[in-house]
């Protein structure tokens, strides 16, 4: 009876499992924001037209919130209650030689607040013979997408996936697929949602992986060549498929938003996508979409292009295939303008135009997408192609930009009348022009121009900026040339504007030379000259005039150490002056010129250090470099050393400020001087502009450190005990490298701690050490190398390995007297084991024996010495074993039986 009973159970469930199967291809899960808490949810399912009694009315979706509702089908012939009965009639049937319907079901749902809801749909089955899901007649369909409700911030709405998830594809022949994926809040919150792709495994009962799920690629045994995606464009390839079937993958689309600075994740939809692979007939291949390259346009601009689709293929009867050609992406959401390419079939070629009028809330930093689609005509194995097109819609540049210096001060103006829409402006600078012009499509203004953010603005009616170099005062001689661009809410950028230059009226003198002419401890010398003011106000400032030449020294104030002759026309008085009985050899100098009508002070120079040169002493080479602060702009610098005759040579010269002279002799002393060489922006001050340093002398000795060893490897054989270390020698890739002659060993027990040196190898070339026999060969290793002066390196990279502890025990053991098996011990070879609890019961619970050595060594009795009867025994051994991260406890439980001699051998 009970028999008869389970026979009957089996039948109905192979009967239950007979009406839902062969159903589901393929779905969806989105929804969109209609107010506060409130979201429509959408289901899309894609199922077998051909099993009709497996439809659907109503499928139960699961809102993440503990609730759920019986969501109504609603497109197709209308479904009335009960829901959970056939509705033949329901659903779209899509055509293009699979048989595939497509049901979508919504349902309006209130959340209870914010938080992360998980939206699920359920449903048994999935249609049969899928190939790469093992028994899918009896596999669950599972889909679901995610929504964060945020406290704040705009609500999120998922994407919109256009292009369905059933394709065919033929053997032998590149597949694609795109889910024409178009967030819905990309034109709707100010900042641009992006959108991310990755292929994940398809979900079985209760969301959880399918067991033994494949990609389709991997199976069988990896044979069925290669499927990837883009993540960013979502385009499937499958290159190229060569099993027929039907296959299923999952897309996962991310939604990410930037929130106060962070890219964060606002939702997701889970994809699950049907590709029936076939032997194609009729000559058959996709359709190809021809290239268009990826592009931008200016807003308020038009942007249009054609599109082309071909199909060379032809039926049997001679025709052509007929080809579709579709586009769906963001363009054609937008607010106001929208996008339009309408929908054309034609036979072998169909050419159709792309045309968007762009406005200036197009604008924003991440691209728009545009899928597009094109499909042949064959009924029982349409083919398609996919072309994803990236188009930047940019902001116009500011016009009409305008420099006017003012004080010690330009004021930069422009105007920015087109996109209104701007929430500011940057504004860049630099000394001299270059002509820059915008290339196409690259807005802001590249590091690569030498321009430099100098400020912002906010608004985009704040079209005004001063430059004062925050408050410093730009210096006379300069030309400052000026750029600027708008930003807008989502940091992107417009293009830059024209170049516009300018430079401070010459109402001051302007340093042009401070020059060490002798080095002396007490009867130094600096030449100081200047260029006189060309553009005083006569009618505020009348003469007559004078100059005072003040000077400082380290943290000191500025002195008057000089007072210029009177006169009515300054052309009339010297600009150059010579500072004497100074003490150049110890002390830089900085100098500054000021202009005076009678007692009041017009204005200063700028302040013009003396070029101060400075040494570094290495091994067998001495750094030469300059400290300097100038008004100018030193571009060169030539390197003068004294030879032994005591004349100063030119030995070489330097772009940078620093110069290094090699291959001295380490003792000897050497003594430089350096010329600088530079020049203002403003051409009419002359060029170049040369000043000397003070002499300087150096000894060369070896305080530098050798190059660290490189690529420290560690060869370990944690079950013989040893750890084999090899690096390579600094001498052989180090420039500044040549003397090391030891290495520094350093080693510690575990991952945390510090280390300490175990060894010493001598010689450069000796760049391995093996420890042997080692207790553990956990630890963690790095190298120093030393030169020939205890100079020692920065550590290599450092090599961590670990043991490999090895403690089991038997499950029976025979005490007696034949030598064998008497004690109870671990099996052999144990390893790698610091001590044991070990602890063994009776079947009482009562303890007979306790040990913390690895060996243990139980004969059988208990605590009081008496022998124990055959039987079974039970232990508790808690293993501490020596691992990197430190002692790791193992416990191991079980029984053991104990036979003594006397009682029979056990066999084996």
């Amino acid at each position: 009876m009970r028999k008869r009973l389970f026979i009957f159970l089996a039948f109905m469930g192979l009967l239950s499992i007979s009406s839902l199967a062969t159903h589901n291809r393929a779905g969806e899960i989105t929804y969109e924001h209609i107010s506060g808490f409130t979201y429509r949810v959408s289901v899309k399912t894609y199922t077998n037209s051909a099993n009709a009694t497996a439809d659907r009315c109503a499928v139960e979706v699961f809102f993440g919130d503990g609730s759920s509702n019986l969501v109504q089908r609603i497109n197709g012939a209308p479904c009335t209650p009960p829901f959970d009965q056939n509705c033949n009639n329901c659903g779209e049937n899509l055509g293009g030689g699979i048989q595939t319907k497509m049901n979508l079901y919504e349902a309006v749902h209130t959340f209870p607040g914010t938080g992360k809801y998980r939206i699920t749909m359920e449903d048994p089955n999935r249609n049969a013979g899928v190939v790469n899901i093992p028994n899918s007649i009896g596999v669950v369909f599972f889909v679901y997408s995610e929504l964060h409700i945020f406290p704040s911030g705009s609500p999120n709405s998922s994407p919109i996936l256009n292009y369905a998830p059933v394709d065919n594809g033929c053997v032998n022949t590149l597949y694609e697929h795109n889910p024409g994926a178009v967030d819905q809040d990309i034109s709707n919150n100010g900042k641009s949602d992006s959108l991310t792709y990755k292929l994940v495994t398809c979900l079985g009962n209760g969301g959880a992986a399918i067991p033994n799920y494949t990609l389709p690629d991997a199976w069988p045994s990896g044979s069925n060549n290669n499927i990837s995606i883009d993540p960013q464009t979502g385009t499937l390839l499958w290159d190229s498929p060569r099993i027929i079937g039907e296959y299923n993958v999952a897309i996962l689309i991310t939604e990410w938003r930037s929130i106060n600075g962070s890219v964060i994740e606002v939702g997701s939809v889970l994809r699950d996508l049907q590709i029936t692979i076939q032997e194609c007939t009729f000559n058959n291949n996709p359709p190809q979409i021809q290239p268009i390259n990826d592009t931008c346009v200016t807003a308020t601009k038009v942007l249009l292009r054609d599109v082309t689709a071909i199909d060379n293929d032809m039926f049997n009867n001679g025709n052509f295939h007929v080809v579709t050609l579709q586009a769906k992406g963001d363009p054609f959401e937008v607010q106001g303008n929208k996008a339009t390419f309408i929908s054309t079939t034609n036979e072998r070629q169909v050419t159709q135009e792309f045309r968007w009028a762009t406005q200036c809330n197009h604008v924003r930093a991440y691209p728009y997408f545009v899928v597009f689609r094109a499909n042949d005509d064959v009924s029982t194995e349409t083919l398609v192609d996919y072309m994803d097109w990236r188009i930047v819609v940019n902001g116009p540049a500011p016009t009409n930009i305008q420099t006017e210096p003012v004080g010690a001060g330009i004021n930069v103006t422009w105007g920015y009348n087109t996109c209104l829409n701007a929430v500011g402006y940057k504004i860049y600078r630099k000394t001299d022009s270059i002509g820059y012009v915008a290339p196409n499509c690259e807005t802001g203004i590249p590091a690569s121009t030498g321009y430099s953010l100098i400020g912002s603005s906010i608004g985009s009616a704040n079209t005004s900026y001063f430059d004062s170099d925050n408050g410093s005062g730009l210096v006379s001689g300069q030309k400052y040339c000026y750029m600027v661009y708008a930003i807008f809410e989502d940091d992107a950028e417009s293009y830059p504007s024209f170049e516009s230059c300018n430079t401070l009226r010459r109402e001051v003198p302007i340093i042009t030379r401070v020059s060490v002419n002798t080095t002396d401890i007490s009867q130094g010398s600096d030449t100081v000259k200047w260029s006189k003011p060309t553009e005083i106000d006569t009618t505020l400032y009348p003469g007559p005039y004078h100059y005072e030449v003040l000077r400082k020294n380290d943290q000191s104030d500025y002195v008057s150490i000089f007072s210029s002759v009177t006169a009515m026309d300054l052309s009339l008085i010297d600009t150059i002056y010579v500072d004497s009985a100074l003490n150049t050899l110890e002390k830089q100098y900085t100098y500054r010129i000021e202009v005076y009508n009678m007692d009041s002070l017009i204005g200063p120079s700028r302040p013009a250090d003396s070029p101060w040169l400075k040494t570094k002493s290495l091994d067998n080479r001495l750094e030469l470099s300059l400290d300097i602060n100038v008004p100018w702009v030193n571009n060169n610098m030539q390197v003068f050393r004294q030879n032994v005759a005591g004349n100063f040579i030119l030995i070489g010269s330097s772009k940078s400020l620093v110069f290094t002279d090699s291959n001295l002799v380490n003792g000897n002393e050497y003594c430089y001087y350096i010329t600088t060489s530079g020049e203002y922006s403003d051409s009419t001050l002359g060029k170049p502009l040369l000043n000397n340093s003070q002499i300087a002398c150096e000894t060369p000795i070896d305080t530098q450190a050798p190059c660290a060893p490189q690529e420290l490897k560690v060869e370990s054989n944690c079950e013989l005990f040893f750890n084999n270390l090899t690096w390579l020698n600094p001498n052989d890739i180090c420039d500044t490298t040549d003397d090391v002659v030891r290495y520094n060993i350093y080693y510690r027990p575990t991952e945390d701690g510090g280390s300490e040196i175990i060894e010493t190898v001598n010689g450069a070339g000796n760049t391995s050490l093996e420890f042997t026999e080692l207790e553990s060969v956990a630890g963690c290793y790095y190298v120093t190398a030393v030169d020939s002066f205890d100079n020692e390196s920065d550590p290599s990279n450092t090599v961590c390995v670990d043991n490999c502890p090895y403690y089991e025990l038997p499950n029976i053991f025979t005490p007696g007297t034949d030598g064998k098996n008497d004690y109870l011990t671990p099996l052999p070879n144990w390893r790698y084991v610091k001590e044991v609890d070990m602890r063994i019961y009776n079947r009482w619970g009562e303890e007979l024996y306790f040990s913390s050595d690895p060996a243990l060594g139980w004969p059988g009795n208990n605590s009081e010495d008496e022998t124990m009867p055959d039987g079974v025994y039970f232990y508790v051994c808690r293993v501490y074993e020596i691992r990197l991260s430190g002692i790791v406890e193992r416990v191991l439980k079980g029984t053991l039986t104990l036979l003594r001699e006397e009682s029979g051998k056990p066999s084996n």
